[in-house]
């Protein structure tokens, strides 16, 4: 396999060939919404929930959904 000497990154292109500078590019915004603070479990609870906060205790089904 033959790299590029002038490849940083090991993809074959050099440095100077980027078309688009990286300071124009956006990757990803992330948005979180704020969780309303709530009593937590006990730890025990928790444990067994795997959670300590009762918002977040969501069914999980193994098969991708169901009743």
């Amino acid at each position: 396999m033959h790299l590029n000497s002038n490849s940083s990154c090991g993809c074959g292109k050099s440095d100077s060939d980027k078309s688009t500078p990286a300071a124009a590019l956006t990757l990803a915004i992330a948005t979180v919404p704020m969780q309303p603070w709530e009593q937590p479990y006990e730890p025990a609870a928790a444990l067994q929930h795997g959670t300590i906060f009762p918002c977040l205790d969501l069914p999980f089904y193994v098969t991708g959904g169901g009743k």
